[in-house]
């Protein structure tokens, strides 16, 4: 399924998915070594997995470090980290959602869903490490640089865990839409997307206080605000199920329709079942929010892809507009909800 394929006619594009295929091959074989001998073996790499479909955010942060002129050998050491971290956080999601979207495929039996999550997360680590390690002997950062690393690896992403842990706590109803995305989603999501930048800027490799680098925070947190409305919206039902927040329902609840206000109501006042947890499309009884929901993201969308265009990104007009219609197609067909999260 080739969408995000129109970003391949750009050199830099076409670069950085080089990279990231290289990237997930070391991160493979050092899986498979890791698990030599464990009793759990390792599959091979299926072939799609390293095609740009599958690594679209990946092989944006690459080219963010390209335009950012890191150094090329810590650039692809970078490009390494950023991987374990999409690795965690997928697994993270796995067990916080009751999901299973994998990124490491072994012969584990193929419903062991905790498990497996699990399991990604203590090989995911040890692979993390000997990536440091292997930049250390290579005299690519120092021992006290990987360190640092050491440290940022957990804070870059701990913001977006906090929130997590608060919403198991229960989440305030009342909360407006505004307050959702500006407090909720900008720490759960929007945080994740700039992630990929705190260890080059714990490095000194980039400077935070850069107009260039601002412009690219601020399009990457933009970025994951707009994706995050957009799996709002065919994540309703199983947000409201879970009792976490979600940008479509503050808008229901503070919007001025009464008919959809009584529809929210009334499927709450039944009891929330499993069946709504697994219905995608549960936000088309909302059109009206649902609209407003995604002008927003749209909007969002754009406003990232403008700061990231004018911080060196080479996407024309045309190129943005096809970025954001790519997006909104992945994010409105729910059983292509799994390759937009990137597994």
């Amino acid at each position: 399924m080739p969408e995000f394929d129109f970003l391949l006619d750009i050199d830099l594009f076409k670069k950085s998915l080089s990279e990231q295929q290289v990237v997930i091959e070391l991160f493979w074989e050092k899986a498979r070594l890791l698990l030599n001998g464990s009793g759990i073996q390792l599959t091979p790499l299926p072939k799609s997995w390293t095609t740009l479909r599958q690594n679209h955010f990946s092989v944006l942060f690459i080219a963010i470090f390209f335009i950012l002129k890191i150094p090329l050998d810590r650039l692809r050491l970078y490009a390494r980290l950023n991987h374990c971290l999409r690795s965690w956080v997928t697994a993270c999601d796995n067990l916080l959602d009751n999901e299973l979207k994998e990124m490491i495929i072994t012969d584990l039996p193929e419903n062991a869903r905790t498990f497996k999550s699990v399991h990604t997360l203590l090989v995911t680590d040890r692979i993390f490490f000997s990536f440091l390690m292997d930049a250390v002997h290579a005299k690519i950062i120092s021992e006290k640089e990987m360190m640092r690393l050491l440290a940022v690896s957990l804070s870059s992403i701990s913001a977006s865990g906090r929130e997590e842990a608060e919403e198991e706590e229960g989440i305030d109803h009342t909360l407006p839409p505004e307050d959702v995305l500006n407090k909720i989603h900008s720490a759960k999501t929007g945080r994740l997307f700039i992630s990929p930048l705190c260890a080059p800027a714990a490095l000194h490799d980039i400077n935070s206080e850069d107009p260039q680098v601002a412009g690219v925070r601020e399009g990457l947190m933009a970025f994951g605000l707009g994706c995050q409305v957009l799996d709002d919206l065919s994540d309703l039902g199983m947000d409201l199920y879970d009792n976490k927040y979600n940008y479509l329902a503050a808008l229901i609840v503070h919007g001025n329709d009464m008919k959809e206000k009584e529809l929210l109501l009334a499927l709450a006042s039944k009891g929330l079942t499993p069946g709504i947890r697994n219905d995608f499309q549960l936000y088309q009884k909302f059109p009206h929010a649902s609209k407003n929901a995604m002008d927003m993201a749209v909007s969002q969308l754009h406003r990232a892809l403008t700061h990231l265009s004018q911080s060196g990104l080479p996407l024309t007009a045309i190129n943005r507009e096809s970025f954001i219609k790519v997006l909104i197609k992945v994010f409105r067909h729910p059983n292509r909800l799994l390759n937009i999260r990137e597994r």
